[in-house]
């Protein structure tokens, strides 16, 4: 049976072919109208979706289903035990929720930290997490996993104790699991006991039993599991991991490679200062790619950090590197959240908080930029989201439309207390452009402009060509125009006198950004 909207072009294709012989004009008319309605038949879905209650929120990460819809945990804590309360949410390709399920039984509170796609047809998954009897004094941890089908609907779930003897509970940090190639699921964990950490490795079968254990301590187990996948001809796992196998002045993120007996067989050390935040991936030629935190400590300002996206052959060697940053401003993300990811080789983003703080409420504006790159690794563009809040960058997934699915906190430190609200925000190929007008409601721009309020000093960071940035007064009267031949431009203010000014980013004399500032003096 021909598919609705191929039968649509074909009817459209004959019509105007018919129409070409009848009058000129009223052929280019309809030719426009049809050209729209085709435009509609491949347009893209954008959003923004806010989970909002009146609670601490925290956000998980999302995963696009084969149906191209979105799925993933959203938690909000409960402050009397400093846990949280877990729900899986299933979201439309438009932004709205289509249904949840909370992970929560009597008298016992389970968390929800990782979901796949185990099966595409019939469409199921994969959901681990942890949990603890609330009645038992100190709490007992266990790990649970649980298969569901498309609805949420429970297949089966199983209970495990996988923390090792010794380590005390509520000390899990960032597990991950892999549906493997021959069946059942592969899934490893690091418990932090400080001084003394582990890292379990872990192998279910498709009904969810026990195949195989194994606890690595130490100098075997490291700091922290980033992420895991299969080695490039899917002979062995590959383990991403911060403070594995330490040597002295070289890298501390590994690779490590792991048999199907669960044996580690060999460490490779990515470069020296890329160390933190892994999230790796495999091109379909077998290379890989890795995106992280880059830090050198070494250089002034020693606080600075960028993300970085690296690609390795197969027998990881650094083939590109490409960096994400700005020498006075920390861009930077937390462990256990993925900062890199691609759908189609020729487009990788990579993302990071702008103007980062370890500090949990904090009070200032910051952005989340999402950079775009190709297989090569050149930076191809960046976006700048927010700025009129503190946003909390979780993670970003690369979408079967050419976009990419962001998820945030975002902490509105002027009107909130206490509370942080759980965003995802849907970008398709036409925002990652350069120079395509943004919807406001995403507050997404090319260019932003910082310290705001500023004294001397202000940079413009935009990566649009032959652009410049220009500043005016509020009557209108332009005080100095200067191109912006660069990723990050300074333009000093120091003969501008106090007050607030508009300022413009123009291309070509069209005005890409524009926004105030706030010229002080603060000596």
């Amino acid at each position: 049976m021909l598919h609705w909207s191929i039968f649509l072009r074909r009817k459209i294709y004959y019509t105007i072919k018919k129409a070409l012989f009848m009058h000129p004009f009223k052929a280019i008319l309809f030719i426009t109208i049809c050209a729209l309605s085709l435009f509609k038949l491949n347009a893209q879905n954008s959003f923004i979706t806010k989970f909002n209650t009146p609670v601490d929120e925290y956000i998980g990460p999302f995963i696009q289903n084969a149906e191209g819809v979105y799925i993933g945990t959203i938690g909000r804590r409960i402050a009397s035990i400093n846990y949280s309360k877990c729900s899986l949410y299933k979201v439309s390709i438009n932004g709205d929720t289509l249904f949840s399920k909370t992970f929560q039984k009597p008298d016992t509170l389970m968390n929800a930290w990782s979901i796949i796609q185990s099966s595409e047809n019939p469409i199921e998954y994969l959901a681990y997490g942890s949990g603890f009897d609330t009645t038992s004094t100190p709490y007992s941890l266990f790990s649970y996993f649980t298969k569901l089908d498309n609805n949420f609907n429970t297949i089966w779930e199983k209970k495990y104790i996988l923390r090792p003897s010794g380590v005390p509970s509520l000390n899990e940090f960032w597990s991950h699991m892999i549906s493997k190639k021959d069946g059942g699921y592969f899934f490893a964990s690091n418990f932090d006991n400080p001084g003394d950490e582990r890292l379990v490795l872990f192998e279910l079968s498709e009904e969810g039993d026990s195949l195989a254990y194994r606890v690595y301590e130490d100098d075997s187990a490291g700091y922290t599991l980033m992420c895991i996948s299969y080695n490039h001809d899917s002979t062995a796992y590959q383990l991403y991991t911060w403070g594995a196998h330490y040597i002295p002045f070289n890298g501390m993120a590994q690779c490590i490679t792991v048999d199907f007996d669960l044996n580690q067989t060999d460490v490779k050390h990515y470069p020296r200062y890329f160390d933190d935040g892994l999230a790796a991936k495999l091109l379909p030629n077998g290379q890989l790619i890795t995106g992280g935190l880059y830090q050198n400590s070494d250089l002034p300002p020693a606080e600075a950090s960028y993300m970085a996206v690296l690609k390795h052959d197969t027998s990881f060697n650094l083939l590109a590197e490409c960096y994400v940053g700005d020498p006075d401003y920390d861009i930077r993300k937390d462990n256990g959240f993925r900062s890199m990811d691609f759908y189609y080789p020729s487009s990788i983003f990579v993302a990071g908080t702008f103007d980062y703080t370890t500090t949990v409420w904090a009070q200032r504006p910051s952005w989340i930029v999402i950079g775009k790159m190709d297989s090569d690794l050149n930076l191809l563009t960046e976006k700048y989201l927010g700025g009129d809040a503190y946003y909390h960058f979780n993670t970003i997934t690369a979408t079967s439309d050419g976009g990419a699915l962001i998820t945030t906190l975002r902490y509105d430190y002027l009107t909130q207390y206490h509370e942080h609200d759980a965003y995802i925000i849907k970008l398709d190929s036409m925002d990652l452009t350069v120079g395509v007008p943004e919807r406001k409601d995403k507050k997404l721009v090319d260019a932003i402009v910082y310290p705001n309020p500023s004294s001397e000093v202000v940079n413009v960071r935009t990566a649009i060509k032959n652009a410049v940035f220009e500043l005016y007064d509020l009557s209108g009267k332009k005080l100095l125009s200067q191109p912006l031949t660069t990723l990050i431009t300074q333009i000093k203010l120091e003969n501008i006198i106090d007050g607030t000014y508009v300022w413009g980013v123009l291309q070509q004399n069209k005005i890409i950004e524009t926004g105030k500032i706030i010229k002080t003096n603060n000596n």
